[in-house]
């Protein structure tokens, strides 16, 4: 009999763990579904919490051979949120209204000759990780289209870039 109960309760924690990965596969899931683009912002600010909290996730991501050459830089000013809704085709007309923008740049001194795409891909996971953890946290985003007109980029440049770095893309966040 002992045999019996015990292995009924061993069941029943497998019945727990089963549920647990079914809850946290249903979470997942989701968040993949809610996960789209927003082009209208509230104006309400992003809490300290809530940066942090994007900061450390964008921290987990991966990147290739571990190079971490991708970085991002929150504008957040009134006046350069209005400079580079002007600077960046794809967010003419809406990107200032987003809280903040997050630029995503690389910095090519890590990318050795041959691997000029990489910081491209590395750029990609993170602007993929900010929609998942802005959906997940209900805040909203959207990747502009990184386009700058021939004749500001090096304004662009000197302004936001610094040494060999490129600009990958943006996300635009906010409530």
């Amino acid at each position: 009999m002992e045999k019996e109960s015990s292995s009924k309760e061993v069941d029943s924690y497998q019945e727990r763990y089963v549920a647990h990965q079914l809850r946290k596969k249903e979470s997942l899931t989701e968040i993949m579904k809610a996960r789209h683009s927003n082009r209208i912002f509230s104006g309400e600010k992003l809490s300290d919490e809530e940066i942090e909290i994007i900061n450390e996730m964008i921290d987990l991501v991966p990147s290739s051979c571990n190079r971490k050459a991708v970085s991002i830089r929150y504008i957040s000013s009134r006046d350069q949120k209005a400079l580079l809704g002007g600077l960046l085709v794809g967010g003419v007309g809406w990107i200032h209204g987003a809280d903040k923008i997050i630029l995503i740049v690389a910095d090519m001194v890590a990318y050795k000759e041959g691997l000029a795409y990489m910081p491209y891909l590395d750029g990609g996971i993170i602007a993929q990780q900010i929609y998942l953890i802005c959906t997940a946290l209900n805040i909203k985003c959207c990747f502009v289209n990184p386009n700058i007109r021939q004749e500001n980029y090096q304004y662009f440049k000197d302004c936001y870039l610094s040494g060999e770095e490129v600009f990958l893309g943006a996300m635009a966040v906010g409530k």
